[in-house]
């Protein structure tokens, strides 16, 4: 056991005790500037992150949309369609289709009846700031080629003139902040990173 009354052990002691007295009102003060600094710059980086997280998600969910409509079109050898707000068909599957149940893939049964929803609408998964600039009603074949609105003859092709499938738009992002999903000849999906200057 250490005798702290020696005289020795007590200049120690209070050597100790001096030194062992916290930070400085300096210390503290640069150390608060430098944790602001951080946050300043870390809290617009991540916006951008979850921004960006929820543009590429719905995407994701898009192309998934426009795979199912094409495998449950050749699955049941039937036409499908993935709905959009515009060149919705005059007849027959896909003419009911319209904004509010966009990106829903929806087929017509055999033995009659109104059209079943095989993948609920993708637009219930679109919240600001992140919006559909447009969409295009797809109707697949039973042989899994997509054709547009009440065309088809000829295959749904964006490389040819066609519209994009969807065109998702964030306004919380000033680069990259489009991604249009492209149909090419029918049957290739495609995504393109874009830069618009409004999102609706």
């Amino acid at each position: 056991m250490v005798n702290l009354e020696s005289g020795n052990n007590r200049k120690s002691f209070m050597r100790i005790s001096r030194n062992n007295k916290g930070f400085t009102l300096v210390e503290l003060m640069i150390t608060i500037a430098v944790a602001v600094i951080l946050v300043t710059v870390a809290i617009p980086s991540f916006r951008d992150l979850i921004a960006r997280n929820d543009l590429v998600t719905v995407t994701n969910a898009w192309v998934s949309a426009i795979n199912t409509a094409r495998g449950e079109a050749v699955k049941l050898n039937r036409p499908v369609a993935l709905c959009g707000e515009d060149n919705v068909p005059t007849a027959g599957i896909g003419s009911g289709c319209d904004a509010s149940i966009a990106g829903e893939v929806r087929y017509l049964p055999r033995d009659g009846g109104s059209a079943e929803a095989l993948y609920e609408a993708v637009v219930g998964s679109v919240n600001p700031p992140l919006a559909v600039a447009s969409s295009t009603t797809v109707r697949f074949r039973g042989d899994g080629i997509g054709y547009l609105g009440d065309n088809l003859s000829r295959p749904y092709n964006t490389a040819s003139g066609d519209p994009a499938v969807v065109v998702l738009c964030s306004s919380a992002l000033s680069t990259d902040n489009a991604r249009r999903v492209e149909l090419i000849a029918g049957s290739t999906v495609q995504v393109v990173t874009q830069t618009r200057a409004t999102c609706p």
